[in-house]
């Protein structure tokens, strides 16, 4: 909105003034000049304020503006592994419960996305401590909580809950137990987390042999021959590459009676707090989108008898 008060607003009132002629009276130019200092002090007054509404109006859009997430494009740091059909990169190719559910939230607030894959490990250190990222995908405030100290870092809400345990062979469920399990593959950079303090000293002094893969097709195939005790990972990505892939459906178990963990996750950044926020607000609104999405990546699917 152009302001109402600039120099040539000025100009053009005081040509709009009466001319003072020689012949007017002394009273007359008294009268004259007192009307012009009332008609530039009314100027003053409404410059002054036109210019103060002006200033509170441009105030009140900088905080909607800052307020609000601007469409724009960002980076999502991506676990660079096959972990279908929660998500998966394959070639460099982000796909999965989680892409589809990003890219449902992208095209909704207008934003674009790129999803950069890197190795578990390294993804949490590039996050961290490089700009390149914008975001996490997937996390969980417990997930290298060492790394993050003193890191101030927005969540949004969980947007899939996921039991992750340890799978064996099904002559092997329920005959295991804490202080028998000896030997664990899993993937490289996860972490068996609901093992309690006296299972991850037994980790770190080497009583629990924890071997680590680089893909999770090696990681079901050490399984599958029985030279280790368990696999640690999720019961539906297990399941899914058993049933769907390799067509082998039962091979490995989740055993319940082994510890296992339920895990949310979430999208998380450092810097883009707003567009978690916007985020939070999709989720809450398409419970029925979710849902659906949910079904055709079979995550609804039970983990176990």
């Amino acid at each position: 909105m152009r302001p109402c008060a600039d120099s040539s607003y000025s100009g053009t009132a005081c040509a709009g003034a009466p001319c003072l002629s020689r012949q007017t009276d002394l009273v007359g130019r008294f009268k004259q000049a007192s009307l012009l200092n009332a008609v530039f002090m009314h100027m003053d007054v409404t410059v002054w304020c036109g210019m103060k509404l002006t200033s509170m109006a441009m105030a009140f859009l900088c905080m909607a503006f800052i307020g609000t997430a601007a469409a724009k494009s960002f980076v999502i740091g991506v676990e660079d592994v096959d972990y279908y059909p929660l998500h998966s990169c394959v070639n460099g190719k982000f796909s999965g419960y989680g892409r589809d559910l990003l890219d449902a939230f992208a095209k909704q607030a207008g934003h674009s996305f790129t999803y950069m894959p890197l190795p578990v490990s390294r993804l949490f250190h590039t996050f961290l401590n490089d700009n390149s990222i914008d975001f996490k995908y997937p996390d969980n405030p417990r997930w290298q909580a060492d790394l993050k100290k003193g890191k101030l870092i927005f969540y949004s809400e969980p947007v899939v809950n996921v039991i992750e345990g340890l799978l064996v062979k099904p002559e092997s469920v329920a005959q295991l137990s804490e202080t028998s399990l000896k030997s664990i593959v899993t993937m490289r950079g996860f972490t068996p987390w609901p093992f309690d303090q006296a299972m991850r000293q037994k980790i770190n002094d080497g009583t629990i042999r924890v071997y680590q893969e680089d893909s999770f097709s090696k990681v079901i195939a050490l399984g599958m021959t029985g030279h280790y005790d368990a696999v640690y990972a999720s019961p539906i990505v297990i399941n899914y590459y058993l049933d769907m892939v390799i067509r082998k459906p039962g091979a490995l178990v989740f055993d319940r009676k082994l510890p296992f963990e339920s895990n949310d996750f979430s999208l998380s950044s450092i810097r883009q707090g707003d567009v978690v926020r916007q985020f939070n607000e999709f989720l809450a609104k398409n419970p029925a989108f979710i849902m659906e999405l949910k079904r055709k990546y079979r995550l609804n699917d039970k983990v176990a008898p």
